[in-house]
């Protein structure tokens, strides 16, 4: 493809593409990108939001008219967040129906139409948001379906960002006049977009604005703004994710190869089948086993002579490689499994064909980066027919691993299991790595951000469901990092009808169930993809999500996976009907800060055993709850546990220009509206806990007594600077104090949250540019860079934990602890044995205090 056009919607008739423009309309509405993104290798893959594309005009007008040749914009639309001064410049979609206009775009360019062969072409659009109309060679196209007539549907107004849309180009024709045709296609905004709070602070709901985008279904809510993000103008409309187009020989074209594992037995260990669904694998990166996997490939037929074509499947699979032989010869040199299946016939237009159960042996397994390596493996599936006039190809890319979930028996929450082996998971929440969708193709983009996770211990994503869903980019990246992913449909609490909006909502379950089965069958064979939840802190789970779009949710993981869990809801209610097969926990939180010795409690910042917001209004004392270790009483797993937030110096820097980094906050401030506008812009929240310590003024010298807020520390780099120490201490309590006692409390943890898809001071590990701050640190120290044994000291009581998250057991085990004082002088070390065998997912708990410590 050429690089795009992108054109203004002048007609609202929408049967005139832009190439049927007068050459004046065109030129005045119409401008040529010719740019290529820092991040991607091919500009046309994700052209990007209409947003962007306003972006990009404007930053070559700012070019043409300046009066230097050298000089560049204020900014980069590719490289550089903007900020609020740039912002400001753009409507807000909700603004009138001007503001709709000016974000509803034709994307254009030219296609090469191979003269070679008798070829046709197929067109994919990855994600569009929110409504696609397409043309070809100045015809519209409708969308067809790659669903069996069992479960086909109309799928021509569909609206959705993430359903995949397949496009028939036609075949190419020996005798046309020009080598190219042009492809256009006019993207029409979320039906409803909802207005956004645009105050930066403010005392009213402003989850999801006004609540009404929930009505479009399958959206990312949060575009219409949040506690912890601004508004975005256009809702992400536009095409955010990749444009797709295949040539096949003939009228055959292949689909989502899918690999279910069936059954996997280790090598030399038995000759008897054994259920996965009931065997425990061994830990070990040598362990070699057999695998049985069901091998299914969809085919849509395009015929235009015959009702019927002959042909056969041919399949390989080999150890993953980004470079794919394409010969068959080469593929069987270096195939674990191949095969052929012959006298097959293709009559239907869209139909599921099953190739057969395959063993491959000398497999290796698929492990959490915490538990294991990440082996991968690629099957490629090849039709061809009997009279060689036909031909397509599939592939996907796979690894070899069990998963199931479990109540735990002690902490009595969801408890995932991979080859059979419960993991702790200690995560973060994701949003998306960018608010704009600017890194969606970025395959490098998603590697260094889930790596950053990874190299501070963390085993697991949860994809929260006033996001998106995430591309098949960070997927991949997610197969070879070793990052157990927890993705969400797009509904919550927030917006479907539990504190605000409605239950029935989206207006339209067709389209958005539509979206779900894509996604499914999109995401499947990615290991890294644990399980999928219905929503955010839906409730309660008989209305939210409503009835026939969770029926439908779960038939469709049933149909098209059969493999994965399935929750509800992320948060339900707290209380004694809370039931752990249908949501993760009773309740999330807290969000701010908190003594260090308190993420050691029970439910840090809560109760123990939490009480319901009736037994709180009714003044009920926690002694008075019959069942203090229900499932609904304690928060074993923990979808959401924030605190305080704050990028390092150098990243203030560009956020904030120097005078608004002389109004850093003072001591002791609690409220947004006592701090500068420029700071609440980036959702800025208070280092000052219930009873008044400011976690950043204590580090002020000499100390000051009695903090007001006319106190302030000397200079922006001291704030900076304690702030950093601060933050560093409140996530190494935190994961420390979640993890000295897994699978005893807790099962997992997610920190809310990790990721940084804007500049931000609230919930983030490292910010827009990834450069971490005192909390990723301190989250590094506290999961020791994902050890899976390491040492835990408890706030509380001053004792030394052991941790093992691994299933096995290690012997003669030793630590070494030294002390110093605050100016660094040493001041004591030793070694202590731990005198009993230290089991596999367990902790052991010292007797002994630290020796420095005297005893009460």
């Amino acid at each position: 493809m050429e690089a795009w056009t992108i054109c203004k919607s002048i007609h609202k008739d929408i049967s005139i593409p832009p190439s049927q423009w007068k050459v004046s309309t065109y030129q005045q509405n119409c401008f040529k990108r010719h740019d290529t993104p820092p991040f991607a290798t091919d500009a046309t893959t994700a052209p990007g939001t209409a947003l962007f594309q306003h972006w990009i005009r404007d930053s070559y007008v700012l070019n043409e008219t300046s009066s230097s040749s050298s000089s560049t914009p204020s900014w980069d639309p590719w490289t550089d967040f903007p900020n609020e001064n740039v912002m400001k410049l753009y409507p807000d979609i909700s603004d009138d129906d001007a503001a709709r206009d000016y974000y509803t775009l034709w994307y254009t360019t030219t296609v090469d139409v191979p003269k070679e062969g008798k070829l046709r072409g197929h067109l994919t659009l990855h994600g569009v948001n929110y409504q696609p109309i397409v043309y070809f060679d100045g015809k519209m196209l409708q969308p067809y379906t790659t669903y069996s007539e069992d479960d086909a549907t109309d799928d021509h107004d569909t609206g959705g960002m993430f359903i995949r849309r397949h496009y028939d180009l036609g075949l190419s024709n020996l005798q046309q006049s020009t080598s190219s045709s042009a492809l256009e296609i006019l993207v029409l905004p979320p039906p409803f977009a909802g207005m956004p709070c645009k105050e930066a602070c403010t005392t009213r709901d402003c989850q999801g604005g006004d609540h009404n985008i929930a009505k479009s279904g399958a959206i990312m809510q949060c575009t219409a703004g949040w506690d912890w993000i601004s508004p975005t103008p256009d809702r992400n409309t536009g095409i955010w994710d990749e444009v797709e187009i295949q040539w096949t020989l003939g009228d055959v074209k292949l689909h989502d190869a899918w690999v279910k594992v069936s059954n996997i037995v280790v090598e030399n260990e038995s000759e008897n089948d054994i259920d996965e669904t009931t065997t425990t694998l061994p830990l070990g990166d040598d362990v070699r086993v057999s695998v049985w996997i069901d091998l299914t490939v969809t085919a849509t037929y395009h015929e235009s002579r015959n009702r019927s074509t002959d042909g056969s499947y041919s399949y390989w699979i080999t150890p993953y490689s980004s470079h794919l032989p394409q010969s068959p010869e080469l593929l069987e040199s270096s195939a674990l499994a191949s095969g052929t299946i012959y006298n097959v016939t293709i009559d239907q237009h869209a139909a599921d064909y099953h190739l057969g159960n395959i063993r491959i042996p000398k497999a290796k397994l698929w492990w959490p980066h915490t538990h294991g390596d990440q082996p991968l493996y690629t099957v490629q599936v090849l039709f061809r027919s009997s009279d060689n006039a036909y031909e397509s190809r599939a592939d996907t890319t796979f690894g070899v691993r069990t998963v199931s979930s479990e109540t735990g028996a002690a902490s009595k929450s969801f408890t995932l299991k991979i080859n059979g082996h419960p993991i702790f998971l200690a995560g973060g929440n994701w949003i998306t790595t960018d608010q704009f969708l600017r890194f969606s193709n970025s395959y490098q983009r998603y590697c260094n951000e889930l790596t950053l996770m990874a190299n501070a211990g963390f085993n697991s994503i949860r994809v929260w469901g006033g996001g998106i869903t995430e591309t098949r980019q960070f997927y991949q990246a997610a197969d070879e990092v070793g990052m157990l992913i927890y993705q969400e449909f797009w509904m919550t609490g927030d917006n479907n009808g539990r504190f605000a909006g409605d239950y029935d909502w989206p207006n339209d379950h067709g389209s958005y169930t539509r979206n779900v089965r894509d996604v499914i069958r999109k995401l499947r064979n990615h290991p890294s993809l644990a399980f999928f939840g219905g929503g955010n802190e839906l409730y309660p789970t008989s209305k939210s999500p409503p009835r026939d779009v969770g029926e439908q949710i779960r038939m469709y993981i049933g149909v098209y996976d059969g493999t994965r869990p399935y929750v509800s809801s992320s948060v339900t209610e707290v209380g004694d009907s809370f039931d752990p097969f249908d949501s993760l926990a009773p309740k999330d939180g807290p969000y701010g800060i908190q003594r260090e010795e308190d993420f050691f409690d029970r439910n840090p910042g809560f109760t123990s055993p939490l009480l319901s917001l009736d037994e709180l209004a009714r003044n009920v004392s926690i002694h008075d709850v019959k069942n203090k270790r229900a499932p609904g009483r304690n928060i074993g797993f923990q979808a959401e546990i924030g605190s305080v937030s704050h990028p390092e110096l150098e990243s203030l820097k560009r956020f904030l220009s120097s005078d608004a980094l002389e109004s850093f906050p003072s001591c002791g401030v609690t409220s947004c509206f006592q701090v500068d506008q420029k700071w609440n812009h980036l959702k800025w929240i208070p280092f000052t806990e219930q009873s008044g310590l400011d976690y950043i003024c204590q580090f002020q010298y000499p100390p000051v007594s009695n903090l007001t807020i006319d106190t302030r520390m000397d200079s922006v780099e001291d704030y900076s600077w304690a702030a950093q120490f601060a933050q560093y201490n409140q996530y190494n309590a935190l994961v420390q104090g979640y993890s000295h006692r897994i699978f005893d409390w807790h099962s997992a943890f997610y920190i809310w949250k990790t990721s940084s898809p804007s500049p931000t001071l609230r919930g983030s590990l490292y910010d827009w540019y990834l450069a971490t701050n005192g909390g990723y640190w301190g989250a590094h120290s506290g999961l020791s860079g994902g050890n899976p044994v390491r040492l835990i000291f408890n706030r509380h009581d001053w004792t030394l934990n052991v941790v093992n998250t691994l299933p096995k057991a290690f012997l003669g085990t030793t630590m070494r602890w030294t002390a110093h004082s605050l100016n660094g002088t040493r001041v004591g070390g030793d070694t202590m044995a731990i005198p009993d065998q230290l089991n596999g997912n367990h902790v052991a708990h010292l007797e002994h205090k630290l020796p420095w410590i005297q005893s009460e």
